[in-house]
């Protein structure tokens, strides 16, 4: 059945979105979200149903097709294995590097001269910041640089999660010198008019009015600095962790902070050298842009993680008892199990909303008829809307752009207005989504990074997110209106820092009420 001009279309994702919410279970809103995709495509066929669901989700790893001999051949998704064997040796590379006392010995050095949860959370922050080739690669591997020393000052892994989440989609945005950067580019050399410029010129201008990154990123400041805590955060405190720093570790045996420090400095070197490789493999060119267009991520991460999990056990090994060796695999691998199973579900639901009830269409629809109808001065702030819309119901801010940056830069071009400042309303729109969106691979692997659930990490991280999207939306709108970027930056800081000094002074609470910060259950 065609769902592309139906309602019908919504039915997946928001039900999804909302089991999350009501049952705080994201493993079995997904599920949820499969199968009813598979009810609505073969409704009349009870049988196709499992066979919709089998086949929807064994496609994240192979999928079968006959050959033109009419024998079957199995095609494996590279790409996904490779993700998968990144998240369990990373998974093997923190028990390497917590058996062999690197840890403690970090938490040790850093007691002495980081003190306060501000200063271990504006390290994961500046850490965020620093690496912004990739959101993968800045998820998982700011988790690995923050998590101990997070824990030894008594701040939560939802915290670190939403400052990682923060500063991994938001920052990649920002940086044209990017894997972000390079896909955009592409997209809009064949949507921008030559008249406006080509995609570099046009990224580069859309990051000085990309309102919400930039908002994004000061509201992780005021959050670590004023430490604000909302109900949220409040209540989901380390969630389904088990390996918390506790202040008996202190006294366990340490080795040497370098055992943790070179794994982690080999791993964004080796990882970032295997992304420029493959770049230029593929594209036989030496400019950076065509590089990081034709690089390949996973295999990146894959084969560079490989690369700093041997040199970890070689310089480590003085360090780890023959007999912890089969446990560090096997507790490593079990640790990235639920992370793993939430992506292949996300991964499976991702051509469940965007080929076959066709969402991504639908709204696309809706959004052209209405933006025609639209004033122009309201257009920034109508294409953000649509766009953070799409990019949370589907759960990728890449496919949002593909569908939102053609219809906005037609729609502009027709009625007038403001091209930049609606390209990056389009932009800043998918960036939230896709930040806020339980379904989004990047908010799992920031929990994943942070190492708590991903159901606390996206009810405990929307509220902020949010309250950065709203000023976002009105900056959008001063700044048309003006037609000054500078005045709406002044609306929206100014309406930002307001709303995070009023959460500072409302929600502070008193030591008495604030709950144990003691691992909870994982649920899934």
């Amino acid at each position: 059945m065609d769902y592309a001009n139906s309602v019908l279309s919504l039915l997946v994702p928001i039900c999804v979105i909302a089991l999350v919410f009501i049952t705080k279970r994201v493993v079995l809103s997904l599920f949820f979200g499969i199968v009813l995709g598979g009810v609505m495509m073969h409704y009349d066929h009870f049988w196709g149903i499992f066979a919709y669901i089998y086949e929807r989700i064994s496609s994240v790893i192979f999928s079968l097709k006959t050959t033109d001999t009419g024998t079957w051949d199995i095609a494996i998704s590279w790409w996904s294995v490779y993700v998968f064997g990144f998240l369990i040796l990373l998974g093997i590379l923190t028990q390497v590097i917590s058996h062999s006392g690197a840890v403690n010995a970090f938490v040790q050095w850093a007691r002495h001269r980081i003190k306060t949860p501000q200063g271990s959370e504006f390290i994961a922050f500046l850490a965020g910041i620093v690496i912004f080739i990739d959101d993968y690669f800045n998820a998982l591997t700011v988790g690995q640089i923050s998590k101990s020393l997070n824990d030894a000052n008594h701040s939560t892994r939802e915290r670190l999660a939403y400052v990682i989440d923060s500063t991994s989609a938001p920052v990649c945005i920002l940086m044209p010198i990017s894997s972000w950067g390079a896909y955009i580019i592409g997209i809009m050399q064949t949507s921008v008019p030559p008249s406006v410029g080509d995609g570099l010129f046009v990224l580069m201008g859309s990051v000085w009015s990309n309102y919400y990154a930039w908002f994004a990123l000061l509201a992780v400041f005021l959050t670590i600095y004023w430490q604000v805590n909302l109900p949220a955060m409040s209540k989901y405190r380390n969630m389904g962790v088990s390996d918390l720093l506790r202040d008996g570790d202190f006294k366990k045996p340490s080795s040497s902070v370098w055992l943790l420090i070179i794994p982690v400095l080999v791993l964004m070197v080796s990882i970032g050298s295997m992304i420029l490789w493959t770049g230029y493999h593929a594209s036989k060119e030496a400019t950076l842009f065509v590089i990081l267009k034709n690089t390949d991520t996973a295999f990146s991460l894959f084969y560079g993680g490989l690369f700093a999990l041997v040199l970890s056990v070689l310089i480590s090994w003085k360090y780890l008892p023959p007999s912890s060796l089969l446990p560090m695999i096997t507790q490593g691998i079990k640790s990235m199990l639920p992370a793993i199973l939430i992506l292949i579900l996300a991964w499976a639901i991702g051509p469940v909303i965007r080929d076959d009830m066709q969402t991504g269409v639908y709204l696309a629809h809706l959004s052209k008829e209405f933006l025609s109808q639209g004033a122009v001065v309201a257009m920034p702030m109508i294409l953000f809307l649509i766009s953070g819309f799409i990019a949370f119901a589907t759960g990728t801010s890449w496919g949002t752009f593909a569908i939102m940056l053609p219809i906005g830069v037609s729609v502009v071009g027709a009625s007038g207005g403001d091209m930049i400042l609606s390209i990056s309303a389009v932009l800043a729109g998918a960036v939230y989504g896709d930040h806020a969106s339980p379904i989004s691979d990047t908010t799992i692997l920031s929990a994943t990074g942070a190492g708590c659930s991903v159901q606390s990490h996206f009810i405990t991280q929307l509220p902020y997110a949010t309250t950065a999207a709203l000023c976002a939306f009105v900056s959008f709108g001063v700044a048309s209106l003006s037609d000054s970027l500078l005045v709406g930056y002044g609306v929206g800081i100014a309406l930002l820092v307001g709303l995070f000094y009023f959460y500072k002074i409302y929600f502070a609470p008193s030591p008495s009420n604030l709950p144990p910060s003691s691992p909870s259950p994982t649920v899934c």
